[in-house]
């Protein structure tokens, strides 16, 4: 629930007013002239007034008027206005909070004091400004746009302002008939839901809103015949013009059955179609990975290949080598066989015979000997031979990787072939055969398509042909509106029937509402067929009633009630005289009805609240249920307080909260 948590005056130089408020019920009783209508006033005047409507010389100069709200979460709204009236400011931390905000931003400008009017319009000491009321088509944030989500109600509920239809957005205005009673409403004759006539039909739907939780925004408003006639037949004219060509078309279609049966054999084979075309292109996509592995296979072989022919050369070279070394020394051992079958000849240095002779001269080499040089002849070719056996053996390896590596690159070049082949004679022609049949089909799916959305088009617009003919309003037509929903009126007859027994009705209580009226009955009898102080203790049922089935069926409401008066309704003096008429009423209401009023209104659930002004109090049995604040008046002793604005001098005592009965 949200509740008020506080309302406070201030003014520069003036004693704050201040009295505070808590979950349940509270009861704020004194002596006339004290403040307590004043309250009311208050809060009046900050949820959107146009000006503060009661005056009191004990509020001159005060400047704001601040009410502190409290929701469910512990959430606060606090609302501040200039007594003046103007713009409200909201603000999300309590009354305290935004007063030390000013004070503090003051000190740290160095300014003199200022007004409150000053402090208000410094946007700097934070708080939204909100338009009191919005006025022709402004969309400006106003008291009920920034409450209404405070309350948990939506902001944009829509209520039919007349019998033409037209609506209005439900503004807190409309809605406070339900939750502030002030002291002349409380008694009045005429239904407290409608008041004194203006807005009556708005008011109405307020209360069928309160009880249903739907809204008028639905309602389109009735014009005149002659402009609702003119409307639709340039409505009826413009769907002939739309409908003539498509009907047009649908003459050369087949009928709806057959286009149909195509539909889905065309679905079928496009379903089929693009099946094919996801193999093929899967299998494209994997020979494609094969041509690219062969491809390098083949390409690593080549190079092998080139490899070994470049070795294979080189061992060649080698080989010949090799020959070239062998022949030489053969050569050279069958040189030195022959030398030793030679004749005796003279040696060419010193012309002696050779043989038995020192020819060992100066400066020359010695003649070796025939055999030591067949010897080493001898060896060396066979060095030479063996290192040539293991390079032919080299070789014969190297021929036999040449040929295998040659193999591979030829398997790889004919995988590569068979894969190309493939892909161009199998792969592609039967994927372009597939993607043109699939593309015309496509196309055929589309013109069903539109086919398809002529008809339904056509049938679209007929309809809202035939529906614009119904509309079509007669020569004295006239608009019925449907009447407040009679199954959520009988369950708040129910409930204030249960708020008047427990209140002790001095009858068989049986509630009913008079729908013309607007108001309840009680046993047969109009509410303001009964004298003011019936009609107050009535006026009291129906707005607790209100806010209890509301609150039990989670439907839209502040969930607090003010109560101006509801027992106050014949002067004490009065009573002196026979009890006649209203005096009768009045003394049935002080003996049978008021203890039990008391004690219900004490038994107010935590989750809803209730405030209770009247010159009257409840009993000290039930005062500590209460968060009863007395206010004693002009006579009040130095330990109670005299009303809700504080003495000229105040003493400690009345400048604090209200006193509370033990």
């Amino acid at each position: 629930m949200a509740r008020i948590s506080e309302i406070r005056l201030t003014g520069k130089g003036k004693a704050d007013a201040s009295i505070k408020f808590e979950p349940g019920a509270n009861v704020v009783s004194g002596d006339s002239d004290t403040g307590k209508s004043y309250l009311l006033r208050c809060i009046d005047f900050v949820l959107g007034a146009q000006e503060m409507t009661k005056v009191i010389d004990e509020a001159a100069g005060y400047e704001l008027v601040w009410l502190e709200l409290i929701d469910p979460n512990n959430e606060i709204l606090t609302l501040e206005r200039h007594l003046t009236g103007g713009d409200v400011r909201a603000h999300r931390v309590s009354i305290d909070d935004v007063l030390a905000r000013r004070g503090r931003a003051k000190e740290e400008t160095g300014e003199p004091p200022a007004t409150e009017t000053e402090e208000a319009e410094n946007e700097s000491t934070d708080g939204q400004v909100l338009t009191w009321r919005r006025q022709g088509l402004s969309q400006a944030p106003d008291v009920t746009s920034r409450i209404f989500p405070f309350f948990g109600m939506p902001e944009d509920v829509r209520l039919r302002s007349d019998n033409k239809g037209k609506t209005q957005r439900l503004s807190i205005r409309t809605l406070m008939p339900i939750f502030v009673f002030d002291e002349a409403t409380i008694i009045s004759e005429r239904s407290p839901i409608i008041g004194d006539g203006f807005g009556q039909t708005a008011n109405k739907r307020m209360f069928s809103y309160v009880l249903t939780g739907t809204d008028d925004s639905g309602i389109i408003a009735q014009e005149r015949r002659e402009i609702v006639q003119a409307e639709i037949s340039a409505k009826l004219s413009l769907i002939d013009d739309l409908l003539t060509p498509i009907e047009a078309r649908l003459e050369k279609q087949g009928s709806e059955d057959q286009e149909k049966d195509s539909a889905e054999r065309i679905d079928d084979a496009i379903e089929s179609l693009s099946s094919l075309l996801s193999e093929n292109e899967d299998t494209r996509t994997r020979l494609r990975v094969e041509r690219r592995e062969q491809l390098a296979k083949q390409r690593r072989a080549e190079s092998q290949l080139i490899g070994i022919e470049e070795l294979l050369e080189r061992y060649r070279l080698l080989d010949e080598r090799y020959t070239s070394d062998l022949k030489r020394l053969d050569f050279i051992a069958e040189g030195s066989h022959f030398f030793d079958g030679l004749q005796d000849s003279l040696c060419p240095l010193c012309g002696q015979e050779m043989d038995g002779y020192d020819h060992s001269h100066d400066g020359a080499d010695s003649v070796p000997d025939a055999a030591a040089v067949y010897k080493s002849a001898t060896a060396e070719a066979a060095k030479i031979q063996g290192l040539q056996r293991d390079l032919q053996a080299a070789i014969k390896d190297l021929n036999g990787r040449k040929e295998w590596r040659e193999n591979e690159c030829s398997a790889a070049a004919d995988e590569v072939s068979r894969i190309d082949r493939k892909l161009d004679s199998v792969l592609a022609p039967t994927r372009a055969h597939a993607q043109s049949s699939l593309d015309e089909l496509v196309q055929r799916r589309l013109i069903l398509q539109t086919w398809q959305s002529d008809r339904e088009e056509a049938a679209r617009l007929r309809a809202l042909k035939d529906e614009l003919d119904q509309t079509m309003p007669s020569a004295g037509q006239k608009q019925t509106w449907a009447p407040i929903d009679p199954v959520a009126v009988t369950a708040l007859c129910r409930v204030i029937e249960k708020v008047l027994i427990e209140w002790s009705w001095p009858d068989d209580v049986r509630v009913e509402f008079d729908d013309k009226a607007y108001d309840i009955k009680v046993n047969g009898k109009a509410r303001k067929s009964h004298g003011k102080g019936f009609r107050a203790v009535l006026n009291s049922a129906l707005a607790v009633g209100v806010i209890r089935y509301c609150h039990a069926n989670g439907k839209p409401h502040p969930k607090f009630i003010v109560l101006d008066s509801p027992l106050t309704t014949v002067k004490q003096r009065d009573l002196e005289q026979p009890p006649v008429g209203d005096q009768a009423e009045a003394q049935t209401i002080n003996q049978t009805i008021e203890p039990l009023f008391w004690e219900s209104i004490a038994n107010t659930s935590p989750d809803l609240q209730i405030i209770v002004l009247d010159n009257k109090e409840p009993g000290d049995e039930l005062a500590q249920n209460l968060n009863l604040q007395l206010f004693a008046g002009p006579t009040a002793g130095p330990e109670e307080r005299a009303g809700f604005i504080p003495r000229s001098n105040p003493s400690a005592s009345d400048e604090g909260d209200a006193l509370r009965r033990p």
